[in-house]
C-alpha cells in the first residue's frame, strides 16, 4: 500500500514529530486489566513534547473510505507502535478547513494515538449537530481499517477505545456527538462553541479554552459546557492566560505556544487516561499549569 505526507503533514510532522522514530519503543505494550500501558513512567516533559513513535499517514487517495457526511479526511498512525490502538477524531470550526486542526495528528500519533483529522462538507452551513454527524460518520470510516485488505491498520485497532475532538464549532459538534455516542471514551473540547449546552452525557470531557476568546468567549460557552455537564461525569476545563481563538488549534496553539506546552500535556494526559486507562498521567491533570487563568475540573487523586 503506499502511504504519503502531503506537504502540509510533513510540515507539521518536521515542526512536532522531530523526535518521532529516534527512539526504541517497547515491543508491546503493557496490559494492566483495562489499561493500556506504553513505554516508561511520563514526565511532564515527555508529555508535552513529540513522543517517540514514528508518524505515518493515511489518506483517501489510499483507499480510505469517503463517508459522505464530511468533506475529506487524513489518518495520523504511529507505524512502529504495537497493538491495541487507540484512537480519537478531530473535527474543525466554523469557515475552518481540517487543515486548521492537523496540528494535532502528529503529536498524537507520535504518543501512540491513532489521529483522524476531518473537513466539513460546508464548513459555513454546518453547525455543531452536522459537525457531530461528521464525527460519528468518520468513526465508521475509521472503524472500518480494522478489517480493510490494504490498510497497514487491518487488524490492530481498539474498537472500543475511541474519542472525539473539535474546534470552535467541532468542539460542540464533539459534545452533541457525546450525547449521541455514549460508548465514546472521551471528548477534547477546543474552545468550543455552542449556545444553550444541555450536554448530558457520561464520556468524560475536556474542555480546553481561551482567557480572550471574542469568537467563543470562555463564560459564554467553554464554562458553560463545563457546568452544562453532569457532576457525575470526569470533567475539566483549563482556560490558557492571555490567549485568543486559536489558542488549541494544536498542542501549542498556532504560530506560537501560547499555552508553555500545557495545552498538548493536558489534553495527552486527558487521552492517556480516559482513552488508554493509563493512569501514570493523572497527576498532569490534577495541578493547574501556570498558564491557566482559570481551572477546574471534578477529578480526585487516584489511592
Amino acid at each position: 500500500m503506499r502511504l504519503r505526507l502531503t506537504q502540509l503533514a510533513l510540515l507539521s510532522t518536521l515542526l512536532l514529530c522531530t523526535a518521532c522514530g529516534t527512539q526504541n519503543p517497547e515491543a508491546a505494550p503493557e496490559q494492566q486489566g483495562d489499561a493500556i500501558i506504553r513505554g516508561d513512567a511520563p514526565t511532564s516533559q515527555s508529555a508535552t513534547d513529540p513522543g517517540p513513535f514514528e508518524v505515518l499517514i493515511i489518506d483517501q487517495s489510499d483507499g480510505l473510505r469517503d463517508g459522505p457526511d464530511y468533506l475529506s479526511a487524513t489518518i495520523y498512525f504511529p507505524g512502529d507502535a504495537q497493538p491495541p490502538l487507540a484512537s480519537i477524531v478531530i473535527v474543525p470550526g466554523y469557515a475552518s478547513p481540517e487543515s486548521s486542526i492537523q496540528a494535532w495528528g502528529p503529536f498524537y500519533a507520535s504518543h501512540g494515538i491513532v489521529t483522524m483529522t476531518i473537513g466539513t462538507n460546508s464548513p459555513v452551513a454546518d453547525y455543531p449537530p452536522e459537525r457531530a454527524q461528521a464525527l460519528l460518520d468518520a468513526i465508521t470510516t475509521l472503524r472500518a481499517e480494522q478489517d480493510r485488505t490494504d490498510s497497514p491498520l487491518k487488524g490492530r485497532l481498539a474498537l472500543d477505545r475511541i474519542a472525539v475532538s473539535g474546534w470552535s464549532m467541532g468542539g460542540g459538534g464533539s459534545q452533541v456527538a457525546a450525547t449521541l455516542e455514549p460508548s465514546l471514551r472521551a471528548v477534547v473540547a477546543l474552545c468550543p462553541w455552542k449556545p444553550n449546552p444541555d450536554f448530558d452525557h457520561a464520556v468524560p470531557l475536556l474542555i480546553l479554552g481561551a482567557e480572550n476568546d471574542s469568537l467563543a468567549p470562555f463564560h459564554e460557552h467553554g464554562l458553560l459546557h463545563y457546568q452544562a455537564t453532569p457532576e457525575t461525569t470526569p470533567k475539566l476545563m483549563f482556560e490558557v492566560a492571555g490567549a485568543g481563538h486559536w489558542a488549541a488549534n494544536g498542542p501549542k496553539g498556532t504560530q506560537n505556544d501560547v499555552g508553555d506546552g500545557s495545552v498538548g500535556r493536558i489534553a495527552l494526559s486527558w487521552l492517556k487516561v480516559f482513552l488508554e486507562g493509563d493512569e501514570r498521567y493523572r497527576p498532569f491533570l490534577l495541578e493547574a499549569p501556570s498558564a491557566a487563568s482559570r481551572f477546574e475540573s471534578n477529578l480526585e487523586e487516584l489511592d
